[in-house]
């Protein structure tokens, strides 16, 4: 006998049929995000990968971050820009855990070399116009699979930045130059962060975000991201 959540799916598939995300074509569970050759065709990253070096390279250059884990590569029109739109844009929640567990099935085997998950926060105006932070809801996935526990609340966003879509590598550090501040009761203290995002591009974000962390007493900053942009794929993330 069909329990009435397998009912009452059914029935919404039937209203709504599920719809890969990137090609558009029907698939058979509505629980699907994105058919199986649009999953094939996200290239995936290595440490040797030249995008994955020369991210890597930047982030390390001021020393609050000490290294990096990335699964997949951002490209134009590719199927990961529809991912990352409907995680950013169209409230796609359970996507946004989804990647978590992706990025957290990657980390298994490192679990004890971190103590606590901080996701890059996003402004209070920012929050309260999308009404979530991707970056958490990932840290919560990756938490379903590692179980190291999220700090969301270790750091601040204090400036409301702008956009840094078409900004330049030196612009973008400027803009973001005091973004963040440390959760003032020092829960980083001695920490060892994996610092979470949901696409990392220059790296300017990522930077200042970590320097707080280092600000809060954290003993070791990784950056981890679901996928990595080019700059000239920004304009789309």
């Amino acid at each position: 006998m069909k329990s009435k959540d397998s009912v009452f799916r059914v029935l919404l598939d039937f209203i709504y049929p599920p719809l890969c995300l990137s090609c558009g074509r029907l698939m058979g569970s509505g629980a699907e995000k994105l058919c199986g050759d649009c999953w094939g065709s996200i290239p995936r990253l290595s440490s040797e990968d030249h995008l994955y070096r020369e991210t890597r390279e930047k982030l390390l250059l001021d020393g609050a971050v000490d290294d990096l884990r990335a699964l997949f590569l951002f490209e134009k029109g590719g199927a990961f820009q529809h991912i990352a739109h409907a995680v950013k844009y169209r409230s796609y929640e359970s996507l946004a855990r989804m990647l978590g567990r992706t990025l957290g099935e990657s980390l298994k085997g490192e679990e004890r070399e971190y103590d606590v998950l901080v996701p890059v926060p996003l402004h209070r105006v920012k929050f309260r116009e999308r009404g979530y932070n991707q970056a958490e809801l990932i840290a919560q996935g990756v938490h379903e699979v590692t179980a190291i526990p999220v700090a969301a609340s270790a750091v601040r966003r204090v400036r409301h930045t702008r956009t840094q879509t078409k900004l330049s590598h030196d612009e973008r550090r400027k803009n973001m130059d005091g973004a963040f501040e440390p959760d003032a009761v020092g829960m980083l203290n001695g920490a060892r962060v994996l610092l979470i995002d949901d696409v990392i591009t220059t790296g300017a974000t990522t930077t200042a975000c970590a320097a707080a962390i280092r600000l809060g007493g954290a003993s070791r900053v990784v950056a981890a991201a679901v996928a990595l942009a080019r700059k000239d794929s920004d304009a789309l993330v």
